[in-house]
């Protein structure tokens, strides 16, 4: 009975080892036959056989798939990949641009003038703008984040001259460091000037003489051209005169004790545009 019974237990000592030989057996023909890995790149899934001494690295290049400086690879690709294991790669790439920001122009200083044919206002202010270098970095050719490289401001100080209509409304901007200027000799007239053309109350365009009507030399300033001048204001290029030569200009003023206060004095005239009208 005893004897019967260790026989038993031998057998089934045999027995379990053998089931152990043969499922670890089965296993490793399994792996080495049916055991796979997979890369997935490019939107593609590549199925391939591991080894435990080629790198994955040797892997990737045999099945032509380049690596970037940037890519990202979730497995070290210098050691080996095991059975069943995905290997996933980003592309990753960076482009580099500049940006522009700009800052409405801020008035740091206004006046107003009425007293010239039409209303205009003078502003000096300061227009900023920040100018940015960003780098923009993809994941698969999808934007991932954007990173800040360099950033400067750039601030302008300067005088803008606006045309005002009726109400008060802005009709016109112009930038004045942008505008051609001349340095010139002023001198003055005023409706009815004995040393003005005709009788002093129409200029040579037709127009009614009044302050605001400038006389100039149409080879230096063309006529029906609205000007700035600096201490006087608005001005509209509508006469000429047998002495207004060059860099001469003659301005219109209400009076005879107004013209005195103008003679010959140095002015800096702003070229706005031509123009049909004041």
């Amino acid at each position: 009975m005893k004897n019967n019974l260790i026989n038993i237990l031998k057998l089934s000592c045999i027995a379990f080892s053998i089931f152990i030989l043969s499922k670890t057996i089965s296993e490793l023909l399994y792996q080495s036959i049916y055991a796979r890995a997979f890369i997935k790149v490019d939107g593609k899934t590549y199925i391939v056989k591991p080894y435990k001494d080629i790198s994955l690295k040797t892997i990737l290049e045999q099945n032509g798939i380049a690596i970037g400086e940037y890519d990202m690879v979730s497995r070290d690709t210098n050691k080996p990949i095991k059975a069943f294991q995905t290997i996933k790669i980003i592309r990753v790439s960076k482009e580099q641009k500049k940006i522009s920001e700009q800052f409405p122009f801020r008035v740091i200083w206004s006046k107003k003038y009425n007293s010239n044919l039409r209303k205009i206002e003078l502003q000096k202010g300061i227009e900023k703008s920040i100018i940015k270098t960003i780098s923009e970095v993809f994941y698969d050719e999808l934007l991932h984040e954007t990173i800040i490289v360099n950033e400067s401001i750039r601030a302008k100080e300067f005088c803008r001259l606006l045309l005002l209509d009726k109400n008060g409304n802005v009709e016109k901007e112009y930038d004045l460091s942008k505008t051609k200027n001349i340095k010139m000799i002023a001198t003055a007239y005023y409706p009815g000037d004995p040393l003005a053309w005709g009788d002093g109350t129409v200029t040579v365009l037709g127009q009614k003489m009044q302050r605001g009507i400038v006389a100039v030399d149409p080879k230096v300033i063309p006529l029906k051209t609205r000007l700035f001048i600096t201490g006087y204001g608005y001005g509209y290029a509508g006469d000429t005169g047998n002495l207004i030569k060059g860099n001469r200009i003659d301005l219109g003023v209400h009076n005879a004790q107004e013209e005195k206060a103008w003679m010959h004095k140095e002015v800096t005239v702003y070229i706005l545009e031509k123009s049909d009208t004041y």
